[in-house]
């Protein structure tokens, strides 16, 4: 089957959506655009379709439970009923795009090596977290990308306080006094009534305590069809900082990536039989670790952010001029994978 036999489905999308028709339409895709706002998907013949895209953003904030339902609930319901279209995001990851908790039980059950890492369901658990990872504690919401509700505690108290607002006890003073204090933020009228998005104000159990790992660089990587094609590193822009994410102020950089994290990537994309997944991995006594993985990823091109830089050691046989050309690559790949059936 050639390329310009195949037919695509593209759903309308807030970023990217113009990159991705003009890159099916150049290999010769006839496309059907589609709209989730519109009922007319759920009623679409896809028996037809060889491959659909849809590149999601987060609706409300990042860590709202439902900021991504399209994904997964209207990808998920797609697949389900058309397991052999060839899909972006990949629908076998669905499940797990910007969900800390289950991706934590993947990378536990498949003895993937990461920061140990507990939930915390009950009292009793937080007693586990004191005594097993100690203070400073990393405590992560189940929702969540870009470093946003993530957070460092360094006593009981404070551990306690997010607990309690995750399991939304308003018997607790440090719960009504959170809520007090964002019922008198100016940012939060400004979004609810200029923008008229409300910011979730709440954090979504299991909270995740996370042992805390200093370090001054992280690395990200992006693995297709088992194989990494792009990785940078990100540092820290200042002491103070401990979070590496670039729209926080990290400083992004191309250089020479060791073959363990190459390995480990393209392990953990094997055991999910992704077929694209972007995982983020700190080093801890010369060992890598995997902090998070997900479906969809944005790549930042050379200009896009003056904080990047390209040394020449960086040894990934993908060229970066293609590996930053994310429709294509996504494009490229769908139809290769299409067109073998």
């Amino acid at each position: 089957m050639s390329a310009h036999s195949l037919n695509a489905v593209l759903f309308v999308s807030a970023r990217r959506f113009e990159a991705f028709r003009d890159r099916l339409a150049e290999r010769g895709v006839v496309t059907t655009v589609l709209d989730f706002d519109n009922d007319d998907w759920i009623t679409y013949d896809y028996s037809h379709t060889d491959i659909l895209i849809y590149f999601p953003a987060f609706k409300f904030s990042s860590n709202h439970p439902q900021a991504l339902y399209e994904v997964h609930d209207n990808l998920a319901f797609i697949h389900a009923q058309y397991p052999m279209i060839r899909m972006f995001p990949d629908p076998r990851l669905i499940r797990y795009y910007a969900d800390k908790y289950r991706q934590m039980l993947f990378l536990r059950h498949n003895a993937i090596p990461h920061p140990e890492t507990l939930a915390l369901t009950d009292t009793r658990s937080l007693d586990r977290a004191e005594r097993n990872l100690g203070y400073p504690m990393v405590l992560k919401n189940r929702f969540g990308a870009g470093g946003d509700f993530v957070f460092i505690v360094n006593n009981r108290r404070q551990l306690e306080k997010y607990f309690r607002l995750s399991v939304l006890d308003l018997a607790n003073v440090d719960t009504v006094g959170h809520y007090l204090r964002l019922l008198t933020s100016r940012m939060f009228y400004y979004h609810l009534l200029k923008e008229r998005r409300m910011a979730y104000p709440f954090i979504s159990p299991p909270l995740l305590a996370q042992k805390f790992i200093p370090h001054d660089v992280d690395l990200k990587t992006v693995v297709s069809n088992g194989k990494v094609v792009e990785a940078h590193w990100r540092r820290k822009a200042d002491e103070r900082a401990w979070k590496m994410n670039i729209d926080g102020g990290g400083i992004g950089e191309w250089s020479f990536v060791p073959d363990e994290p190459i390995a480990l990537s393209e392990r953990v994309g094997k055991a999910l039989n992704a077929t694209w997944i972007n995982l983020d991995l700190i080093q801890d006594n010369r060992q890598y670790l995997v902090t998070e993985f997900s479906p969809v990823w944005h790549h930042y091109r050379y200009h896009e952010k003056p904080s990047f830089v390209y040394k020449d050691d960086y040894n990934l046989p993908v060229p970066l001029d293609r590996a930053l050309d994310l429709e294509t690559l996504i494009v490229d790949s769908l139809v290769y994978s299409a067109s073998r059936t």
